[in-house]
């Protein structure tokens, strides 16, 4: 089972270069209560006995709550949002919460039994804030995990995850962008093929 704790040392904060998106008015202590309530959500679903689709839709609603996935899909998909018609952003973005849904989700399995030590939180500036947390598994070593914040959307929303150093928005663009080149620019094609190529 996921155990949340509140770290009672002071970690080092990573310098991460992310989206270039700014913290308005949120705070480094709301960045934390936000990451004690994501990680507390996908626990409940993570250790419950519901089937792996159930928790893939679980884990995209979480993130329709909690993640600026307009702001997450314009970076991912790159100089291809610029181009692409205001329907096709509107079904990319779609399309891409599902594929984020069911890749993460489906990982879900490895997670059982590991504990989330909640650490500190990082005001970066233009670049939001970080909360950072410890995960400890079973059988395995600890692994940092960092979760970035930012409110302008016009609410404090997750723009990333970086894990072991490796940021989900840089990995999902190189991602899309081999996916996309794969099916020679054609984005209604990869629109189409995302939602199953998690």
């Amino acid at each position: 089972m996921f155990i949340l704790k509140s770290a009672r040392a002071t970690m080092l904060a990573a310098a991460m270069a992310t989206l270039p998106i700014s913290a308005q008015a949120l705070t480094p202590q709301e960045a934390t209560a936000l990451t004690n309530t994501i990680a507390d959500e996908v626990e409940g679903y993570v250790n419950s006995d519901m089937s792996l689709a159930q928790k893939q839709a679980a884990f995209r609603q979480t993130m329709d709550r909690y993640a600026d996935t307009s702001a997450i899909g314009r970076y991912v998909l790159g100089v291809a949002w610029r181009s692409a018609t205001p329907a096709q952003q509107e079904a990319f973005t779609t399309a891409f919460a599902e594929y984020l849904a069911n890749k993460y989700g489906s990982q879900f399995s490895g997670y059982e039994g590991g504990e989330i030590t909640i650490g500190s939180a990082n005001d970066l500036g233009n670049r939001g804030i970080v909360v950072e947390s410890t995960v400890t598994r079973p059988g395995s070593s600890p692994f940092i995990v960092q979760w970035q914040f930012s409110d302008r959307s016009g609410q404090p929303l997750l723009i990333d995850i970086v894990a072991e150093g490796v940021s989900m928005l840089t990995t999902e663009r190189s991602a899309i962008a081999s996916m996309l080149d794969r099916r020679n620019g054609d984005l209604d094609a990869l629109i189409a093929d995302l939602p199953t190529a998690g």
